[in-house]
């Protein structure tokens, strides 16, 4: 098969995912990304693909562009004429508010949208998102949900022929890197943790993330427990500078900044070794689709301290052993970090060995992108002509 895919802010680990077991699997990929976005600057810098993946980049730096009532990052002509000169087999937009449109619009193929997270949230702010998802959704041959609580938000835009589109699959984590067995003695040497305890969370800094309410929460637990030390790691963003600069001075005027270590970009293959010597993960998502990353951890045998919404009640729901919070309480979230390293559930080998076969069967990323494959397949025999 040709594919196609189309992204822009989407996170490069998921995007690098796709793009590579496809191609392992004999497939000719495209990848169109805004010149401009982290999304390509990463890309281009830290990404070795083999030659059956290609890049291409659509300037997006035009001012009608600028000047439109909602949030758009393509070149609806330039992007048009690129996939005219790929003529894939099959064209996928993995997040249906930045790349909806596009798809829809983009000639005679075979269609599929990616419903991932906080994007369908915006229906609900902005009737012409509303306008843009129903677009999106009436002119794909599949809508592919990454959560069920997606798929149930995007009924409210959806037509009784869109409901016979829809797919849901867990594409979580690659259990051959993430799972119990991984020794952490490399990064606690390399972060100078001694017998200090760690707190990790690898959440976007994006405010709907509410990266705050962990901050808040970190002079309550030094009190509890002096020899806790703290990593923030999100992905490399230009867009979410300002929100870094902020979370930094939050800080330093709480008088943490010793305890606390910001990080950016993490290569997919090395974020479980840094996962695996955390002594407590945590999410402070008030909005998840999947949640992979909380998954991830789990995987990793970390225990995990996570906002109460629906994605992480659904999780549990799973099986899976976790511990949820109040959304937006610093105190009860320091409270359960505390709980979490005193009672020492980092040595609980059965519970991790439990959420590891529940997420092995449920949440594997290559037996659900099977899935995905065939239904490419599947696709293309019934729409291709």
């Amino acid at each position: 098969m040709k594919i196609c895919y189309l992204t822009q802010t989407v996170s490069n680990d998921i995007l690098e995912r796709w793009a590579k077991w496809f191609a392992s699997r004999g497939h000719e990929v495209h990848l169109i990304l805004p010149k401009s976005s982290s999304s390509f600057k990463i890309f281009t810098e830290t990404t070795k693909f083999s030659k059956s993946i290609c890049i291409h980049n659509v300037n997006i730096d035009i001012p009608v562009i600028k000047h439109l009532p909602f949030y758009t990052s393509w070149n609806l002509l330039l992007h048009r004429k690129i996939i005219s000169k790929i003529n894939p087999d099959i064209i996928h937009g993995l997040n249906i508010i930045e790349t909806g449109i596009p798809v829809a619009f983009s000639g005679n193929y075979v269609k599929v949208v990616d419903v991932l997270g906080v994007e369908i949230t915006l229906i609900y702010l902005n009737p012409i998102y509303k306008i843009l998802v129903k677009t999106a959704f009436r002119r794909s041959h599949l809508i592919h949900f990454y959560a069920e609580n997606l798929y149930e938000m995007a009924k409210e835009v959806s037509s009784k022929k869109d409901k016979d589109k829809m797919f849901t699959s867990y594409l979580a984590v690659d259990t051959k890197i993430f799972n119990p067995n991984i020794n952490p003695n490399e990064i606690r040497k390399r972060l100078e943790l001694g017998n200090d305890y760690l707190v990790i969370t690898t959440r976007s800094f994006a405010s709907i993330y509410n990266i705050e309410c962990l901050i808040d929460a970190i002079p309550i637990v030094l009190k509890e427990i002096p020899n806790v030390k703290f990593i923030l790691k999100s992905w490399y963003s230009t867009e979410h500078a300002d929100r870094t600069n902020k979370l930094k001075n939050k800080v330093k005027k709480l008088k943490v900044f010793d305890c606390v270590k910001f990080i950016d970009y993490v290569p997919y293959n090395d974020l479980p070794k840094y996962l695996a010597c955390a002594d407590v993960y945590v999410s402070t998502s008030l909005f998840d689709g999947l949640g992979i990353s909380n998954i991830e951890a789990l995987a990793c045998g970390t225990p995990a301290v996570l906002a109460d919404i629906d994605s992480t009640r659904n999780l549990i729901k799973k099986g899976l052993h976790a511990h949820l919070y109040l959304p937006k309480d610093s105190n009860a979230l320091a409270k359960e970090i505390v709980a979490s390293i005193k009672n020492r559930e980092k040595d609980n080998k059965e519970i991790h060995k439990e959420n590891f076969r529940i997420i092995k069967e449920h949440y594997d990323f290559d037996k659900n992108i099977e899935k995905i494959e065939q239904l490419y397949k599947d696709l293309i025999d019934k729409y291709k002509k």
